[in-house]
């Protein structure tokens, strides 16, 4: 179980928020395509090597297309080279993605407010005629407007972080399990109590299962972990349908017991859906700190998904 990705990792088209408001963003690009005359002016966020076009005008550009994801190695270099955080032209070939018909690109830098590169706003071919001041001056004041609502999408998605509770299922968060778990970790250590961390997940039964894992049975999966493990155990939701434990036992074959329990309880609970698990044991004596036992029992999960996978091909 890993740290949540900071918010700098979601697709804003992917990922509703109710601080950020697309219509509004699209008004604005509208806007700046009109002022500068241009081919199209659109916003494009970027993430790691690659890159989304958020909103674009005019709708039918064949060049960026919304939505389409693109590797743009180069757009991002050429961003993060970039130190005047003014209107800053870049070639055709940086952006990685269909741009013959492009022979002039100005790009104003955008950015989440810890700092790190959001992405740009990317006018196309505008009229040489129209590129002034003044029409700088309007892109800064909509660079301020966008930036603000990344500022209050990043300060509410802090805020839900320092919960420690998950309101869906209300279990531990995965804040509140990295809040939590080495804490206790550490105690138990004291006391000479074996430790296991148990990664589950819930996945279909069979291969051509039609019926969904539902809002519902995480609730039931997320009842049945929290009634059947002790109150020094520590229990988190984290990633939609998954789940972890840190679990203080006496000896390694303890971890599949208890996993073999779970199965057998949910199965009569919910016959239709597989719990998928990994684990890892360590003594009290072991050194290895936290995360890397996370990493492992999620690379065991991820073995027997595969196995359970090739069984049904």
């Amino acid at each position: 179980m890993l740290a949540q990705d900071s918010n700098q990792k979601v697709w804003l088209r992917e990922k509703d928020h109710p601080a950020i408001s697309l219509p509004r963003w699209q008004q604005q690009v509208d806007l700046i395509n009109d002022l500068y005359q241009a081919k199209n002016t659109l916003i494009i966020q970027t993430n790691g090597d690659e890159a989304q076009t958020v909103c674009n005008a005019p709708f039918d550009s064949k060049n960026f297309m919304l939505g389409e994801i693109f590797e743009a190695k180069g757009l991002i270099q050429s961003i993060n080279d970039q130190t005047d955080f003014g209107l800053i032209r870049l070639k055709p070939s940086d952006i990685g993605c269909t741009t013959n018909a492009v022979s002039l690109l100005l790009a104003i830098q955008l950015s989440w407010p810890d700092g790190r590169v959001f992405g740009c706003l990317l006018i196309c071919d505008p009229t040489t005629t129209h590129i002034s001041n003044t029409y700088a001056a309007v892109c800064e004041s909509i660079k301020a407007l966008l930036q603000g609502e990344l500022k209050q999408m990043y300060m509410a998605e802090q805020l839900q972080r320092l919960s420690v509770q998950d309101e869906f299922t209300y279990m531990l968060n995965p804040y509140g399990f990295n809040l939590m778990a080495p804490r206790q970790l550490s105690l138990s250590r004291r006391f000479g109590s074996h430790a296991g961390l148990i990664v589950l997940e819930a996945m279909p039964s069979r291969a051509n299962a039609s019926a969904a894992i539902g809002s519902q049975f995480i609730r039931t999966i997320a009842r049945v972990i929290s009634e059947s493990m002790r109150e020094a155990d520590i229990c988190a939701r984290f990633d939609d349908e998954q789940f972890i434990i840190l679990a203080f036992i006496d000896n390694e074959a303890n971890l599949a017991t208890l996993i073999a329990r779970l199965r057998k309880r949910l199965e009569r609970e919910a016959p239709d859906v597989t719990l998928l698990s990994g684990m890892c044991f360590f003594t009290p004596d072991s050194q290895q700190s936290l995360i890397p036992m996370q990493q492992q029992a999620v690379a065991d999960l991820e073995r027997n998904r595969q196995k359970i996978l090739a069984t049904r091909r």
